[in-house]
């Protein structure tokens, strides 16, 4: 069931196997920058996150800065999984490609960010690997760096105001398209999407784990693959793109597509709850995550989601009134128009909808004292 079309098939960890697969570095074989982006523009590839952005925006882009490409691999989220399967399987292609994209854009320094727990002497090995082959360093420098040593403080705060950072599978989809030309890429996807995305199922579901489809697949097929029709459980809703997209119905999901105009899928998460799952305390999860990532500079960061904290503590412990509700709701809409970051906002909307969506959880618990369910799936 598990069908890795481009992500197992052209695996290569060292540079030997990549050059067999692939041949050699593009730069040293792209001369048409222009060609490439025309080509680019009809592939229609999108970063997969959740800014969505046309690639080919980005690289038409011309740099005139002094800038750095940052490759974002530093996972906030289900990018996690997706990222150590990437940088495992295939660093040479993230090199490569990364190298071509900071040749088009004019830029002469590539920062690959990573979590401290990663497998940083992988990305190291290809890097000597790849110069010693093809003795690029003097005109760009690539360095590996995770939160204990970057120059900055890695936040979603600081990414969201650098200019050029891409994150590792979209770094990884225009290599294939690259190597590959359009015709043969175009063979994966449907005729406004190409390529493949990779989906990071979790939940209350059988099959968790990592599963590639392409562009144009229905979710109903989708669905099937998570094994969630031979689970002896009912799906109360399913979070998208993470914890970034409003909570859905299993119904209202199966009849989209995999599409960037469908859905934006973004990082890939695909999270399914149980009907019995407790939906004051995954709210609660979720709050305590985007306490996690934020900046914490900010009021919204730093004194809102505390708030919210506090106030969801109360109603789930039984020592709340219908003001702590309110309080929720406002502090929520709070962090919603004050916030500063993209990807802040879009987690507060998911909170406030989930909240709306699971009203009667949280009457019942205001009422009752107690929760309607326990957060133990039984």
């Amino acid at each position: 069931m598990k069908k890795f079309v481009l992500y197992n098939d052209y695996a290569a960890k060292n540079i030997k196997d990549f050059k067999d697969n692939f041949g050699d570095y593009l730069h040293t074989i792209v001369d048409e920058y222009d060609e490439l982006l025309d080509e680019l523009k009809v592939a229609n590839i999108c970063t997969r996150n959740v800014y969505k952005k046309s690639l080919y925006n980005v690289l038409s882009n011309k740099n005139n800065d002094n800038q750095t490409l940052i490759i974002n691999a530093y996972s906030f989220d289900y990018l996690v999984f997706k990222d150590k399967f990437f940088i495992n399987n295939n660093p040479h292609l993230i090199l490569d490609s990364a190298v071509l994209i900071a040749k088009i854009l004019n830029i002469k320094n590539i920062d690959i960010l990573i979590r401290n727990y990663y497998n940083k002497e992988i990305l190291i090995n290809a890097i000597v690997e790849a110069e010693d082959c093809y003795k690029f360093e003097n005109e760009i420098n690539i360095n590996v760096y995770d939160e204990n040593n970057y120059r900055e403080n890695v936040n979603i705060y600081f990414l969201e105001r650098q200019k050029y950072v891409l994150d590792l599978e979209t770094v990884i989809q225009f290599g294939y398209f690259a190597h590959m030309g359009l015709d043969n890429f175009s063979k994966y996807g449907n005729d406004n999407n190409k390529g493949t995305c990779l989906i990071s199922f979790s939940g209350d579901i059988p099959n968790v784990d990592l599963y590639e489809f392409q562009f144009g697949t229905s979710f109903d097929e989708i669905i099937k693959s998570s094994g969630y029709i031979y689970y002896n459980n009912d799906i109360k809703c399913v979070f998208t793109n993470g914890f970034l997209n409003p909570p859905t119905t299993l119904e209202s999901l199966s009849s989209k597509s995999l599409s960037y105009e469908d859905i934006n899928i973004g990082n890939g998460g695909v999270c399914f709850i149980a009907e019995n799952r407790c939906m004051l305390r995954i709210v609660m999860k979720i709050i305590q995550f985007a306490k996690s990532i934020s900046c914490t500079n900010c009021m919204p960061c730093n004194y809102g989601f505390n708030l919210c904290e506090y106030y969801l503590n109360k109603i789930i412990l039984g020592k709340s009134n219908n003001n702590d509700y309110n309080n929720l709701i406002n502090t929520v809409e709070m962090i919603i128009k004050g916030s500063s970051c993209l990807y802040i906002y879009h987690m507060a909307k998911c909170i406030l909808e989930t909240i709306k969506m699971f009203e009667y959880e949280f009457i019942y618990a205001l009422d009752k004292k107690i929760t309607l369910y326990s957060f133990i799936n039984k």
